[in-house]
């Protein structure tokens, strides 16, 4: 199992699976109905056999990641897998191996009123139904052999090794039927999916009406999915909520006006297929239902592809057909819920804005009630690789506005109200080629690499019904100039990408540049090497002996970006609010440069 839990636990990489075979049960047809949380692979077996063709996979197992991928590994197996495995007596290696169907960690709530809840554990062994009895036989000796509180329980007529904890009434349930693993925490639980093994067990998840639209619209064809149901214990979590009279808090209207009430379920997916890496996740929140904080994210069907200024080399792009002006009405619906006093606190501090230089100066009406409906954010690559520079690349933020102008104003009027010296704070104009721009020198920073402070500036313009804030002269010059390096829309293969993730004219359209972001964050971890090691070696590492951070990352190690680009190319990601919910989709195509 180190094979596989190894970088997943390391890298956060999903690793799981597709369609379960035709000759064992389905996941869905062996769980209760009322389960509230369900993580699985439907077939392990095609999970790793997709993951392992996929190009994260590839770049993982590639010689020239070896060097820090080996050191990194050794680590953590030596210092925190191997503990594990001590502690519970359990070979995950030998259970990844026999993992051949269905696989599933699944959380059922307790039968009786404050009952805490069960875990259920399936994996299907498939034809190595030998091999998973004589791993249970020895894991059942080592438990012995470590004085382990071990007995024998019959469940449904299945012998069922039993785990109990040394004090407390814990116990872990271990059992096999067929090639069937069952491992769980609650007899009554393991009852049901005996029953259901054997064709006669009623309320099986499939039935669970909430889980077959998720099952139906996302999860049937993933490699690996999860799915969680909190309607179904939002209730019981409210009733328990603190009562919140001293502190004159109603912590029920709190969660009401936030709109948590209304959640439904919530559903990722993920598989891994020859076009690329498909992603998807989904908040079950009707339109009915979504307020408070959900109602901020409403977003309108309109075109999100990339303008043509937006260069060809940007590092991230993301295009939002928000309705700010319905979401600033929003988010002063939802103070006046949550704080009445709080919100009319907000109310006179806004009306303060600008009145210390004009009088007659509505901060609402040239701010709060000046926005449209489009938000455009590019990035481009990092200028160089020291260590304030991850991330920090050029960036332009674009607000449509009936009169950007006046929005600029309302910027420049903030700082009056602020406490000294940053009430000093000027927005100040200044000549930019042939326009005009306001400058904002927001703050000096350290370098971390030179300790040299650094001046933080925002400059802000307006051209074409936008309001335009740019960290980079040279970036908004382009901008105001109409110059561009190129044209992202015209990027190979984007519109055939996008057509995955729901096309550009949801209301939300999303790039990054994968090979850029990867080979520059590799280039300047590799030349901070040395100070990484200073930093990792000061954070305490406290139940893991004498081992140091540093000595598993050694950044010094990693490849350079030229010989690692092959791995990578660009994700794309669309998001939609329909009447069922949330939806977000991701992917990112296999690079052309990857053999298969």
């Amino acid at each position: 199992m180190k094979k596989i839990i190894v970088p997943a636990l390391i890298s956060f990489t999903l690793i799981s699976s597709a369609k379960a075979a035709e000759d064992t049960k389905s996941l869905q047809s062996l769980l209760p109905a009322e389960t509230v949380l369900v993580m699985a692979a439907p077939n392990y077996a095609s999970a790793k056999k997709h993951f392992k063709s996929g190009a994260s996979a590839q770049f993982w197992d590639s010689a020239e990641f070896k060097p820090f991928r080996k050191k990194l590994v050794n680590g953590f197996e030596e210092n925190v897998l191997v503990r594990i495995e001590e502690e519970l007596a359990i070979d995950f290696e030998a259970f990844e191996e026999m993992a051949s169907g269905p696989v599933a960690l699944a959380v059922v709530p307790g039968l009786a009123a404050g009952e805490e809840p069960a875990l259920l554990l399936l994996l299907d062994a498939g034809r190595k139904s030998f091999a998973l009895r004589r791993t249970l036989s020895r894991m059942k000796r080592d438990w012995k052999k470590a004085d382990r509180k071990v007995s024998e329980t019959e469940i449904s007529g299945v012998d069922f090794t039993t785990l109990s904890e040394p004090e407390g009434n814990r116990q872990m349930h271990v059992g096999r039927v067929g090639t069937q693993l069952v491992i769980g925490t609650k007899p009554a639980q393991i009852e049901g999916v005996l029953a259901r093994l054997n064709g006669n067990g009623d309320g099986p998840l499939a039935d669970n009406a909430a889980f077959a639209a998720s099952h139906s619209a996302l999860l049937k064809e993933a490699d690996f999915y999860v799915w969680t149901n909190p309607s179904a214990i939002l209730p019981q979590l409210l009733d328990n909520l603190p009562d919140g009279a001293e502190l004159g808090i109603d912590f029920g209207e709190v969660v009401s006006a936030l709109g948590i009430n209304g959640l439904g379920t919530f559903a990722m997916a993920y598989s891994e297929r020859p076009s690329g890496a498909h992603y998807e996740l989904f908040i079950g929140l009707p339109k009915a239902k979504r307020k408070g904080l959900f109602g901020l994210l409403e977003t309108k069907r309109a075109d999100a592809s990339p303008p043509p200024f937006v260069p060809t080399n940007v590092g991230s792009f993301l295009r939002w057909r928000l309705d700010m002006d319905a979401a600033w009405k929003n988010l002063d619906k939802l103070m006046l819920e949550l704080s009445p006093d709080v919100a009319n606190m907000v109310e006179f501090t806004v009306g303060l804005l600008g009145k210390d230089k004009d009088a007659n100066f509505d901060f609402r009406k040239s701010f709060l009630n000046n926005f449209s409906d489009d938000l455009i954010l590019y990035q481009m690559p990092p200028k160089g690789t020291a260590l304030n520079d991850i991330g920090a690349g050029p960036i332009v933020v674009l607000v449509k506005s009936p009169n950007p102008d006046e929005l600029i104003k309302g910027i420049g009027a903030v700082p009056g109200i602020l406490p000294p010296p940053l009430n000093e704070t000027a927005m100040l104009p200044r000549r930019l080629g042939d326009h005009t721009v306001y400058s904002f020198e927001l703050a000096e920073f350290p370098d971390p690499s030179t300790g040299d402070l650094v001046k933080m500036e925002l400059l802000l313009a307006a051209r074409d019904g936008y309001m335009a804030v740019a960290t980079d002269t040279d970036l908004l010059q382009m901008f105001l100039d109409g110059r561009t390096s190129g044209s992202l829309a015209k990027r190979d293969g984007l519109v055939t990408a996008a057509a995955s993730v729901g096309g550009m004219d949801s209301g939300i359209f999303g790039y990054q540049n994968d090979r850029n972001m990867v080979l520059n964050t590799m280039d300047t971890l590799r030349d901070n090497a040395d100070q990484f090691d200073m930093i990792l070696s000061m954070i305490p590492t406290d139940g893991f002996g004498e081992v140091s951070l540093s000595e598993w990352l050694d950044f010094s190690l990693l490849p350079t970006g030229s010989k690692i680009e092959k791995y990578f190319d660009f994700t794309v990601y669309g998001a939609e609010t329909n009447d069922r919910g949330i939806s977000l989709k991701m992917f990112s195509p296999r690079p052309a440069t990857l053999k298969r």
